[in-house]
């Protein structure tokens, strides 16, 4: 593939997805010294501070389905980011359909944390995805089993194909 055909790949597989902005893979994304929080701010984020550091916690509410309507606008760390998948994808080292597949295969099993959560009467599709996870488990509700096996598998395929750096999660009842 051409670097051309590689962005255009790159494009259509990031315009699938949206994990890195639908709370799923982070809950915050930090804003750069180089981000202007006015701007951003103007454009309906809501920026909050943590020891005087701009933040903003995700789903991104410039997400609309998997794409971003501010995206000429975008933080740096938006700008740069680029998952498992697209990095690999460059590299030669899977193809778009491949991709594809694992892209697939992730948002089914968000798709099932989802559904079981809203069983236990967690409907908040506001909060990250892990945070909502970690909620029902501070629950007494006797079916957290299931949860918590989907939740585990689904960390364990984000990690492996689409996070930089993998991170671990509580995958017992407390």
């Amino acid at each position: 593939m051409s670097a051309a055909e590689i962005t255009d790949a790159a494009s259509r597989l990031c315009t699938a997805c949206g994990l890195c902005c639908n709370g799923v893979l982070f809950q915050i994304v930090r804003l750069q010294p180089n981000d202007s929080v006015k701007q951003l701010e103007s454009l309906g984020l809501s920026v909050r501070r943590k020891k005087r550091e701009p933040y903003f916690r995700q789903p991104c509410s410039f997400l609309n389905d998997c794409t971003c309507t501010q995206y000429a606008a975008r933080p740096t760390r938006c700008r740069l980011f680029e998952c498992q998948q697209i990095k690999h994808l460059a590299a030669h080292e899977v193809t778009e359909s491949e991709a594809r597949q694992r892209i697939d295969e992730a948002k089914r099993r968000v798709a099932e944390v989802e559904r079981l959560l809203l069983e236990l009467g967690n409907a908040d599709v506001h909060l990250p995805l892990l945070e909502r996870y970690l909620q029902a488990l501070e629950t007494d509700a006797p079916e957290l089993q299931p949860l918590i096996e989907e939740m585990s598998g689904l960390n364990a395929l984000l990690n492996e194909h689409f996070r930089l750096e993998p991170h671990g999660l509580t995958q017992s009842v407390p």
